[in-house]
């Protein structure tokens, strides 16, 4: 069975639609999956996504999970007496996915997924992180990177220092005019804004990637 490297970016809470797209592709345990960060808020099951990823590893699956904006919100709010930027972004949802008041009553085994969670991988091919990369500075996956990594809208300074990879990033909801263009360049952006369907019929998807082909799989949601 042929190898594929598949990259999906800002599931939100979109359980169902994740399993339907997983379906879709047929994930294989030959496959790794990349996943771009932000399983929480805004949509309806923040927990069910959470636990279909450790379902997955736990049932022998390559899953490459990263960290994304929402959950460093998340993680913030643990430790912030102020939690409203993370309430005021999709929090809520989490909160009633859950069954709970404060998210430090979280399941202890999800909690420790979300903290545990990287801010980037690499291959020999690409580089994959949740939002963009600082590449003005010496080390743009350093402690100094780590704003550019969760919140950045672009990726600006030298390509040299991808090494030649292609960068995958999630973050910035696309149209999917947008994201099929950006296939084959040095920047494939997969974020279609699975939670922001509000009759914009080129958004609404969760998308998934094959990078080895280029082939694009996507998932209305709900769905």
């Amino acid at each position: 069975m042929q190898k594929r490297t598949i990259a999906i970016a800002d599931i939100h809470g979109c359980s169902k639609a994740f399993l339907s797209l997983l379906s879709k592709f047929g994930l294989n345990r030959s496959d790794t999956l990349f996943l771009l960060g932000d399983y929480l808020d805004r949509g309806p099951d923040p927990k069910g996504v959470i636990e279909t990823v450790l379902q997955l590893s736990r049932d022998g699956y390559d899953i490459r999970p990263l960290r994304g904006n929402h959950e460093q919100m998340f993680l913030d709010a643990l430790v912030w007496e102020d939690r409203s930027l993370w309430l005021s972004n999709g929090g809520i949802a989490t909160l009633l996915s859950y069954g709970v008041t404060d998210p430090g009553q979280i399941p202890e085994e999800h909690l420790g997924f979300i903290e545990s969670l990287p801010l980037f991988a690499m291959t020999s091919t690409h580089v994959f992180v949740h939002a963009g990369l600082d590449l003005t500075l010496d080390d743009p996956f350093g402690a100094e990177g780590t704003e550019a990594m969760l919140w950045a809208r672009e990726t600006f300074g030298s390509l040299t220092k991808l090494g030649g990879r292609t960068l995958v990033t999630g973050h910035t909801p696309m149209d999917l005019e947008r994201i099929r263009s950006s296939l084959g360049t040095w920047h494939i952006e997969l974020d279609n804004g699975c939670v922001f369907n509000g009759g914009n019929v080129r958004r609404g998807r969760l998308v998934a990637a094959v990078l080895e082909t280029g082939q694009l799989f996507l998932q209305k949601c709900p769905g």
